[in-house]
Formats: structure tokens, sequence, C-alpha cells
């Protein structure tokens, strides 16, 4: 190392101290204070953000089924709103298919219940109740557990999702705690929910990427989805599908976003929705290398 370059390292360090060392009132230097960068406070945060994430691997699943997704999206009764109050609901599921406020509740959810976790008030949420009923999403009954007379319980029919384990491939696992922490975001609004929910047909087993057939194993041949595509298959127009795809969880994104030529290919973030046996670390690290997608 030349002269200069130790002249140069050596006034870098200097500066370096002047930036963190704290004097106080009588003008003598203090060591026992700890100064924090701006710098340094980002990237702790980045830091606590992404071990958040990593966290999520554990969490339990329902898994929702494709081919039923596909038929729910194409129904007229339902708008953007309706199919992400549906998707949330599908988080609450028990092993019974009876919705359950946690998964250790004992007692069935209530209506009130129900509207508290879809953030809607009494007057939305008998509606919603009342049309998933009708159209057949959802059905009532009532349960003897522990009193005379028993309960009123909801429950979501099994031809859409189910918890516990499938011998089709055909479904997508929904990790309970990551979305129902996305719901949870102030930013967050039920549509964005249901833009999700269209695009779980579209979901290629073990890459998550979004292609238009999703059960052809050779991706050369499945056709990755373009925003046009998305585009035409939410109804949505472009503007609106631009700010579903910036979503975020705990600080990393929801949509993966890489380049191929001139086009944009799409995949979802395997902490929030994975179809498959177990996202590799390759497909793991597309979102936390940089704390968000590539």
């Amino acid at each position: 190392m030349s002269v200069h370059d130790l002249m140069n390292k050596a006034d870098q360090r200097i500066k370096a101290k002047e930036v963190f060392t704290v004097i106080d009132a009588n003008g003598e230097e203090r060591f026992d204070v700890k100064v924090i960068s701006p710098q340094m406070q980002e990237k702790a945060q980045k830091k606590k953000e992404l071990q958040t994430y990593k966290n999520k691997s554990d969490n339990p699943f329902t898994l929702v089924n494709m081919e039923a997704s596909r038929d729910v999206k194409e129904l007229d009764e339902l708008n953007t709103k309706e199919l992400g109050y549906f998707l949330i609901l599908q988080s609450y599921v028990g092993y019974d298919n009876m919705l359950k406020r946690s998964a250790d509740a004992k007692l069935p959810m209530t209506a009130k219940e129900l509207g508290e976790a879809l953030k809607i008030k009494k007057r939305t949420y008998d509606k919603v109740i009342e049309k998933f009923i009708k159209i057949g999403l959802m059905y009532q009954e009532s349960v003897t557990l522990f009193r005379k007379g028993g309960y009123q319980a909801f429950y979501i029919d099994k031809k859409y999702c189910t918890r516990g384990s499938s011998r089709s491939d055909k479904v997508v696992k929904i990790f309970i705690g990551s979305l129902q922490e996305l719901y949870s975001h102030n930013d967050i609004k039920p549509a964005d929910i249901g833009f999700l929910f269209m695009l779980l047909p579209f979901m290629h087993f073990q890459t998550n990427h979004l292609v238009r057939h999703p059960y052809e194993r050779d991706f050369a041949k499945a056709e990755a989805l373009s925003r046009k595509d998305i585009v035409a298959i939410t109804g949505l127009d472009e503007k609106n599908v631009k700010i579903h795809l910036r979503m975020k969880l705990s600080g990393v994104n929801v949509f993966g976003t890489f380049r191929a030529g001139r086009n944009s290919i799409y995949k979802i973030n395997p902490s929030l929705f994975f179809r498959g046996l177990a996202p590799d670390e390759k497909l793991k690290a597309d979102f936390t290398l940089t704390g968000q997608s590539l």
C-alpha cells in the first residue's frame, strides 16, 4: 500500500471517529454512549424484518384447491374484495373445516368474530356470510360442545380448502400466520388479498412462478405470465396491477420479479404461499438475499 493510500485510510478513520464521538457539556469525550447512525438503524431494522420473515417457515398452513379457486374466481356474484374475504376466512379453518379464532380455540367463531377477522362491520359481514352461504362456499350448522343447545358454527366447504395433507398436487399451501399478518397491515386491503386469490390457480409446482399452464412440469412449456396476462386474468387495469405487485410482508416483497430478455417473470414469496413439498434454499434466497424480490 502506498503512502498516499495509508494517509487516505488514516484520514477516513479520523473522520469516522469524529462522526461517532460524543462530547458532554463539560467538553469531555464520553465512551459510555453508543451512537447509532441512520445507516446502522436501517441495517438493524432490515435484519429484524428478515428474521421475522425467516421465522415463518414453520407456520401451519391451509391447502387451497386450485381448480375450485378458479371456479370461485369465475363467479359473477363475487367482486375482488369478496374474493379477498374468502381467502382470509380459509386461514381460520380447523381440521374439520370449522372456522375458529385460532388453532387452540375450542369454540367456533361467532359472526362477530368473523367480522373482526375480516376487519368489517356487522352490516357488511352479515351480507358477506349470507352471500357465501347462498352460493355454497360456506355453510352453517349447530354443534354440541360444552353446553346444552350447542353452538352455531360456520364451515367452509372442503372442496375449496382443507387442513392437513393431500395426495393431489393441485393445491397451494397458504401459510396461516403469514396471510393473517399481511392482512393486519393498514395498507393492505381486501382487494389486495382478492388479487392474490385470483392468481393461486396459476402457480407452478415447486417454483412458485406464475404461468399459463401450472400443471405442466416442464417449465419451458409452462409459459410464464406477463403483466398483460395478469391484467387479463384479474380484470384490473395495469395501474392497479402494478400497485398490487408491490405488496410487502415484513418488509419483503410478496411478488418476486426478474427479467428474461424484454419480459418480466413473476413468482410468489414462498413465505406466504407455496405449491409443493417445501421451497428450496434458492427460492427462499431470491427473497431474503436483498430483503426484497429479485
